[in-house]
């Protein structure tokens, strides 16, 4: 099965943040965020150097929890206990393996060209001090995974975020049917190949010469 890379693939109504009340503005609605309409009103899309400067003028807090998707500052679902826990389960496990040259991290940006996703995990290129003067692209990550509890739809439709940036693989943790959704990148259509692998069998990665092995009954146990 092939995941389209065509936002619209996966459609999300969700709330869009697109200023706040230090702007003397405050437009929180519900809109298709990957829709291909017009909207009834005209809305501004931010670039990613735009977001940047809304955090720097102190427009965006580091108390809001809001990410950049393609263009739309969207606020992000609360956390259920569950969902840090498998967080953390998940990052013990793919750390215990991981060779040199690589590094784990969680909940932190990486930059595309229209977007700057904050994934739950995501298995980065490189040295952590390579990445002082910008977040990591697409391209520096070996793995990305988001834990989906209350994000599925949004989750599902991030894949076409992940794929156009060039990240190589891309993991659904699905916590209410304790399955994994995994989206490998095809060099030759550069899409994702699409395989589902139940909570009884195991998912296994090449990350430089190690292989990383997950049992998910260990994962949703």
């Amino acid at each position: 099965m092939v995941a389209c890379a065509k936002l619209r693939a996966y459609p999300k109504r969700g709330r869009l943040t697109l200023a706040n009340r230090r702007l003397g503005k405050l437009m929180n609605t519900s809109l298709d965020l990957f829709s291909s309409l017009s909207p009834p009103f005209p809305l501004l899309r931010f670039s990613v150097g735009q977001y940047h400067r809304l955090g720097e003028l102190g427009v965006l807090s580091a108390d809001e929890k809001v990410e950049l998707l393609e263009g739309w500052i969207v606020e992000k679902t609360n956390q259920r206990p569950i969902h840090g826990y498998t967080v953390r389960r998940l990052c013990e496990i793919l750390q215990n393996d991981l060779p040199s040259g690589f590094f784990v991290q969680c909940q932190l940006p990486i930059t595309t060209e229209r977007s700057e996703p904050e994934p739950d995990i995501a298995i980065i290129r490189g040295r952590n001090q390579d990445f002082r003067e910008h977040h990591p692209f697409g391209t520096d990550c070996r793995l990305v995974v988001e834990v989906a509890d209350t994000s599925l739809q949004r989750d599902r439709a991030k894949a076409a975020i992940y794929c156009s940036a060039g990240v190589e693989e891309y993991w659904i943790v699905n916590v209410n049917d304790q399955c994994l959704e995994r989206f490998q990148l095809c060099r030759e259509t550069m899409a994702y190949q699409e395989t589902r692998f139940a909570m009884d069998q195991e998912v296994s990665i090449q990350i430089g010469d190690a292989m990383v092995a997950v049992d998910l009954q260990q994962l949703f146990s």
